[in-house]
């Protein structure tokens, strides 16, 4: 794009992009190339925007740091999408104070690992509610207190998963830099215990109610971060090509979902199996956590294996989604 110097990161090779086995290096080119296309969106909006000089300038200024190598949030690319949407929907009210909100988030160096409540966020609370709509409901405010002592056991869950699962916890903190400690709606059936969402590079959202143990945290950062690598490599081309309006049953839901919900589920209970039966094959667990792990591998292989059931039989798939899926499979299917 003109106007933009940052090149793409040049991409491992299939075996590594599409592996199923953790790699920090693809965590790192996926950080890389999310950065880059939002550099690039961000420039071909300033383009877009050139009769506005004052919508253009900071939409390229953001660009440019960027393409330089600057690293953001989730602020950063929440904000984003809030501001293409109104360009595109020509609603100018509050334009320039997204604007400036930009400006602070792209010249604001990223930082480690912060975890903090929902209703304590700061600019990810708005940028949740305007993003999200409806859904934010789902995600209630928490505690400050909770929210520390969600800190306390997830640097447990860090530090087991940097000592046991290293190559996990490079591809995870490659990519995660913010948690946010949020609780279930009061009125809802149901309860999340985590979630993720790809308007959100970098942020996951857990519930303190659940996860009272460095393993379950393990499992559950398992879980979320195969998420955002699904969703760091899908953004050229989906996972799967089946209507959004067709629903299949899901094994790790009550209710029916789109096809690519169930892709999603499958392929991260394969990715909690492996890595509760890799630290459960660890010195690193006592007896009590080795049972737990293996019992939550169990649970997880099965969960695989009725969502891939409803993959095969009914998924159309694309040539990633097919790479990615075969390679759970695999694992899945092989000897340990």
């Amino acid at each position: 794009m003109s106007g933009l110097s940052g090149v793409a990161p040049a991409p491992p090779s299939d075996d590594i992009l599409y592996g199923f086995v953790p790699d920090p290096a693809r965590g790192r080119f996926l950080d890389a190339r999310m950065h880059h296309e939002l550099a690039a969106s961000l420039s071909h909006l300033a383009e877009a925007s050139a009769a506005t000089p004052d919508v253009a300038a900071p939409l390229a200024d953001a660009a440019q740091r960027l393409a330089a190598g600057q690293l953001v949030g989730p602020e950063a690319f929440a904000r984003y999408f809030q501001i293409a949407a109104q360009l595109l929907a020509d609603e100018p009210s509050g334009l320039p104070e997204h604007l400036a909100a930009l400006t602070r988030e792209i010249a604001t160096p990223r930082g480690g690992l912060t975890v903090m409540p929902r209703g304590g966020a700061g600019e990810l609370d708005a940028l949740m509610d305007l993003r999200m709509g409806a859904e934010a409901a789902d995600f209630a405010p928490s505690s400050a207190a909770k929210a520390e002592a969600l800190k306390a056991r997830l640097a447990e869950a860090f530090a087991l998963m940097k000592q046991a699962l290293p190559d996990l916890h490079g591809e995870l903190t490659a990519i995660t830099h913010r948690v946010v400690a949020a609780e279930g709606r009061k009125d809802s059936k149901f309860q999340f215990d985590g979630a993720s969402h790809y308007q959100f590079w970098g942020m996951l959202l857990l519930n303190p109610a659940f996860h009272p143990t460095r393993l379950a945290l393990a499992e559950v950062l398992t879980h979320e971060i195969s998420h955002s690598l699904l969703f760091g490599l899908t953004i050229d081309a989906p996972l799967v090509f089946n209507p959004d309006d067709a629903l299949y049953p899901s094994p790790l839901r009550a209710d029916d979902r789109p096809m690519d919900g169930i892709y999603h589920a499958a392929y991260v209970s394969a990715r909690m199996a492996w890595a509760m039966e890799n630290l459960a094959a660890s010195p690193h667990l006592t007896p009590e956590e080795r049972t737990d792990a293996l019992n939550r591998a169990a649970e997880d292989r099965a969960n695989f294996a009725a969502g891939y059931s409803v993959v095969e039989a009914d998924g159309d798939l694309s040539d990633a989604g097919a790479a990615i899926m075969s390679r759970a499979a695999a694992w899945i299917a092989a000897p340990h």
